[in-house]
């Protein structure tokens, strides 16, 4: 108390609400269920109960002297113990349903269905509980919710139809339902608060993930008595292979958990770009994927670092324009190390997928080219302080930035039926040209080019223009009366990508559709006269031009494709 306020710890109130929760329903379960469990599985709920009470106490009682212990005991922590346990008990749900649908036989098949469905809803519920699904689908809680729905309508009508002797069990099984319910959707909407509970002042901010946990904890427990409730004594004798089964869920379990932390390491060798990149605050990249549609760019991270270094780190990617070099999209995601492993200790670096999806804003250009552009960056008070890129196999467009790859946001696909005017031996086609009849030396030549693909291309080519000097008739000969004019020597040429810079030939994608207008700027001494205009493309990376045929077939001399006459004046 100080000047007449009353203060209260957020410890305290967390404290006292789980003793209060506790406390009366194990009195409960203890007084009217537990005594009617066989003795193994008595001693499964004893046990399950008991090491929930270590956890919790251990968790808000226990000073860590670490990062890695805070990680490790944190109730609301991720891939750690008190996660572990919750999943293992969620599991043990699960498989000890799957065992009664098993051995229990009902006298209407609905019985056993009800009790598989239990059993698979639970494993799904174990695995969320450790990898966190439920953050990877939109509007999860209206799922969530039905899945409830279902199951408790489905447990209330079985409830109906059953013994007293069994219904106490479906009763059970609701209340336990109601109370996680509470914990995993009801509290964490809670606020935080700050300020003050009634009368009393709190010394720091009151965070419910705590009671959230308490309550996901205790509910569980209730359900699992309710499904060994389900199953015969005579059942789960100790020599019976009942016994061992549900004794070795858990444990089961959570090898299987370990499992699957090595997944994104196999996933990384077999799918992914592999890349060798290291960062400041120990995190090393090993492997990406880039996916991209019309709305989003998806980049998955194949990354690892130390258990024991618990800084709170975060990735952002950036679209950059390569022609403007400014950023159209970008995405800021904290780091997500969903594979770690609490067995193997601080020093253990296991590889996670880190998956962040950049929304592209519907006005965003489409057939630009955009580098993919990662960062790392680190949580300081109030300001994102960047980490250093201390070795690479990768480009780096500055000590911060990783250059991860390139992408094009494809325009929506244009069928109209064209008979181009050439096309190319790998897969490019040239669909019309706007040719003008004339030009001005010194001046620039406006000319437009119409391009296709039906290929995705992988390097690029650079399109040329030339213009072939051609000199007047002899004396005594008219163009008009048939006389061929004769292509001299002189040339003009001039280079550029087809599309220009903002889509490289590299980046065309199968149903490309798309034109450019190239300012070709002729010399002012260009001789006046009449030119022919050819054009057509060759590989940047040797020169080589690429064969091309017109509609009919036929094969261009020299790979040239003559667009017409021009005029200089």
């Amino acid at each position: 108390m100080s000047n007449g306020e009353l203060f209260l710890s957020p410890d305290t109130i967390n404290r006292v609400f789980i003793i209060s929760l506790y406390l009366p329903i194990a009195l409960i379960c203890y007084w009217r269920l537990i005594p009617d469990l066989s003795q193994s599985a008595k001693r499964l709920a004893n046990t399950m109960l008991a090491a929930q009470a270590l956890v919790i106490l251990w968790s808000m009682e226990w000073e860590p002297s670490s990062n890695f212990e805070h990680w490790l005991q944190i109730l609301t922590g991720e891939y750690n113990i008190p996660a572990t346990l919750a999943s293992a008990q969620l599991a043990l749900v699960g498989c000890a349903a799957l065992l009664t649908a098993r051995i229990v036989k009902a006298r209407h098949s609905y019985h056993r269905l009800y009790n598989i469905g239990i059993g698979l809803a639970f494993l799904f519920l174990a695995l969320d509980e450790y990898h966190k699904i439920h953050e990877r689908i939109p509007n999860w809680g209206a799922y969530y919710f039905a899945l409830g729905v279902v199951v408790v309508l489905a447990t209330i009508v079985l409830a109906m139809y059953s013994p007293w002797r069994a219904s106490k069990w479906h009763i059970c099984l609701l209340a336990g339902l109601a109370i996680s319910g509470a914990g995993g959707i009801g509290f964490e909407l809670m606020p935080t608060v700050c300020d003050s509970i009634g009368p009393f002042r709190l010394n720091k901010c009151l965070l419910f993930s705590t009671i959230e946990e308490a309550l996901e904890f205790i509910g569980v427990w209730l359900a699992l008595v309710a499904v060994l409730g389900q199953i015969p004594v005579s059942a789960s004798a100790s020599s019976s292979p009942v016994q061992r089964t549900i004794y070795a869920a858990p444990i089961l379990w959570i090898f299987l958990l370990l499992l699957i932390s090595f997944v994104p390491a196999l996933e990384m060798r077999l799918f992914a770009r592999q890349a060798s990149v290291r960062f400041q605050s120990g995190v090393n990249l090993h492997g990406y994927t880039i996916v991209t549609s019309r709305e989003v760019s998806r980049v998955r991270l194949y990354a690892s670092a130390k258990q024991g270094n618990g800084i709170r780190l975060g990735y952002s990617v950036h679209l950059v324009d390569q022609v403007k070099g400014t950023s159209v999209a970008r995405s800021d995601e904290w780091e997500d190390r969903r594979n770690g492993f609490w067995l193997f200790g601080p020093e253990y670096a296991p590889i996670y997928g880190q998956v962040i999806e950049v929304e592209i804003p519907p006005q965003t250009p489409v057939n630009r080219a955009y580098w993919v552009i990662l960062s790392l960056w680190r949580k300081n008070g109030g300001d994102y302080v960047p980490r250093m890129v201390l070795a690479s196999d990768l480009e780096l467009l500055s000590e911060t930035q990783v250059l991860l790859g390139e992408l094009v946001i494809p325009a929506e696909p244009d069928n109209l039926p064209t008979i181009p005017l050439a096309e190319f031996e790998n897969g490019f086609a040239l669909e019309a040209v706007d040719l003008p009849e004339r030009a001005q030396p010194g001046e620039s030549l406006s000319i437009s080019f119409a391009w296709r693909s039906k290929v995705q291309s992988r390097e690029d080519h650079v399109q040329y223009l030339h213009l072939g000097y051609v000199s007047p008739p002899r004396e005594g000969e008219s163009v008009e009366g048939g006389a061929e004019l004769v292509e001299s020597d002189e040339w003009f040429v001039y280079d550029q990508q087809p599309l220009g810079p903002r889509l490289p030939a590299r980046l065309w994608y199968s149903g490309l559709a798309d034109s450019e207008t190239w300012r070709v700027p002729l010399p002012a001494d260009l001789a006046p006269g009449q030119y022919n205009v050819f054009t057509g493309i060759y590989r940047a990376r040797d020169g080589g031009r690429v064969p091309a045929s017109d509609a009919a077939g036929a094969p261009f001399v020299d790979a040239r494709v003559p667009l017409g006459r021009l005029i200089v004046e």
